[in-house]
């Protein structure tokens, strides 16, 4: 007879997060009319933007963006540095594991490396080399049992507790932010914007109420030329906030963003006056993804058995998330980049940071990750040159293995660079940001059945004497012989399981 048990669904996320993978893309390109012909490429920057993304039915992620490109050039006919802007699309499906029963994914992007040659002066060829990290969201419902009904005689539970903390929703939301980037009135004024770059990081996350307040940082970097023909740049930071709704308790409950561009543009003026060239008008197009978490306090049924029936269970494991934390480790980083010849100015700095690895160190795991530092700059003749250099960033994050940390690098803050005896010393901060939880998995009792004893019962002593061997629990003697943990408490006249000395024999009222 199917035992009949009091259940209660825990319902939760489950994240599924593959492997980062790395395909190619490449365009060729023609040299618009009103361009003169290509006598040198300089650098070529670029940007992923994910459009759309659509989970196929048999369990594949598809993707469509294009990679947003700047090609730096110095034309036949002159040494003034040129810019041809291109928009190089691509395709391709993040095969992995079926992903058809996850309700919810995200998909971020990113540049390995992306570089342009040339093919003859009027034609070009552009190579990136894209990384997409898919992490997707299954929804899971596990039924708990937390009790057993009433009418059933003799039968003992044994009741557990566990804190955890799992993902209880997945949100996504897009939204436009415009801000205006001013040139101090004492240089001259923007004469054309060459490049624009745009970093959005996470800084902070607060539930307030039913509400989740988001805030960041938002970085636009222009590169370009004054109204003198001179290469310049211009680099400022703004905080942004967002307000979502939430149903996660403002006790119990935090989250995590994460931010990724699926837009960008730059005008030279601002919103009151188009002709202002001390402004730059930056809008953004921006994709949020948030995991909401929550500690919960789980109540469930670890173990029964019965002093008078056979019973059976059917066993499950429960797995738990716990003392879940996330911090940052910040780190400041001087560097220098080697140039072939002497450095007059340096005009444009930038760092790209990839994605992080974990390696076992011997203060915990460290994390570890490739940082790119490009710098354009002037040399002696005022000849445009770049300066690049790949370093391979280590970070202590003392904390260990078993705490599966997750983590994610950024380059929040000033980037300085200045030329010096060997070529540019750079200065910049890094920033880790750390999640960690233990995993821990804890037996619980799924369903049972009961059946009556076989006529006559177990013929064995009713009274037994043994010893309670170190590290045996009461629980588990009083289940051997079908009995319960206050009948052998009350005959050996001891109060509470504490009391019992491994030295000494205890009596054992065995059920008859």
């Amino acid at each position: 007879m199917e035992l009949r048990l009091k259940k209660e669904d825990f319902e939760y996320y489950e994240a599924v997060s593959e492997t980062p993978f790395s395909f190619e893309t490449t365009q060729e390109a023609i040299v618009p009319d009103y361009c003169a012909d290509v006598a040198r490429i300089v650098d070529t920057t670029g940007c992923v933007l994910i459009h759309n993304k659509e989970l196929t039915p048999d369990g594949r992620i598809e993707v469509n963006g294009v990679i947003k490109a700047t090609v730096l050039f110095v034309p036949e006919a002159g040494h003034e540095v040129c810019a041809l802007h291109l928009s190089v699309p691509f395709h391709n499906y993040c095969d992995g594991r079926d992903l058809s029963e996850c309700s919810r994914y995200s998909v971020r992007g990113g540049l390995r490396s992306i570089d342009s040659r040339l093919l003859n002066p009027r034609k070009l060829l552009t190579r990136a080399e894209i990384t997409l990290e898919v992490c997707a969201y299954r929804p899971k419902t596990v039924a708990l049992c937390t009790a057993a009904e009433e009418g059933e005689e003799g039968l003992q539970v044994l009741e557990d507790s566990a804190e955890t903390t799992v993902i209880t929703d997945v949100m996504e939301r897009e939204f436009t932010y415009i801000e205006e980037l001013t040139l101090s009135a004492s240089r001259r004024g923007i004469q054309e914007i060459l490049d624009a770059r745009t970093a959005v990081y996470p800084s902070e996350s607060k539930i307030v109420g039913n509400k989740l307040v988001l805030k960041g940082i938002v970085r636009g970097e222009i590169l370009f030329k004054d109204e003198a023909g001179e290469l310049c740049s211009l680099s400022q930071e703004y905080l942004f906030s967002q307000i979502v709704e939430t149903t996660a308790s403002e006790d119990s409950g935090f989250a995590k963003a994460v931010y990724d561009l699926t837009g960008y543009e730059y005008q030279i003026g601002s919103e009151n006056s188009s002709d202002d060239t001390h402004t730059v008008t930056m809008s953004l197009h921006i994709r949020t993804y948030i995991e909401v978490m929550e500690t919960k306090q789980l109540q469930f049924l670890s173990d029964m058995y019965s002093t008078r029936k056979e019973l059976t269970l059917e066993r499950d494991t429960l797995s738990l998330t716990e003392n879940v934390r996330s911090f940052t480790r910040k780190q400041s980083m001087r560097e220098v980049l080697e140039t072939a010849v002497a450095v007059k100015q340096v005009v444009y700095t930038v760092v790209n940071c990839g994605a992080c690895t974990c390696q076992s160190g011997e203060n915990g795991t460290m994390a570890e990750a490739s940082v790119t530092v490009k710098c354009l700059y002037l040399d002696e003749n005022d000849t445009l040159l770049l300066a690049e250099r790949e370093l391979n960033i280590k970070g202590e994050t003392e904390v260990g293995e078993e705490e599966n940390p997750k983590i994610r690098l950024q380059c929040p803050g000033e980037l300085t660079a200045a030329p010096s005896p060997e070529g540019i010393e750079v200065r910049f901060p890094l920033e880790f940001w750390i999640t960690t939880g233990s995993q821990t998995q804890k037996p619980c009792v799924a369903s049972g059945s009961v059946e009556d004893l076989p006529a006559g019962g177990e013929r064995s002593a009713s009274l037994v004497l043994r010893k309670f061997d170190k590290g045996t629990k009461l629980w588990d003697i009083a289940k051997m012989y079908r009995t319960t943990g206050a009948d052998i408490l009350a005959a050996n006249q001891l109060t509470s399981e504490g009391e019992i000395s491994s030295d000494k024999l205890l009596l054992i009222p065995r059920h008859k």
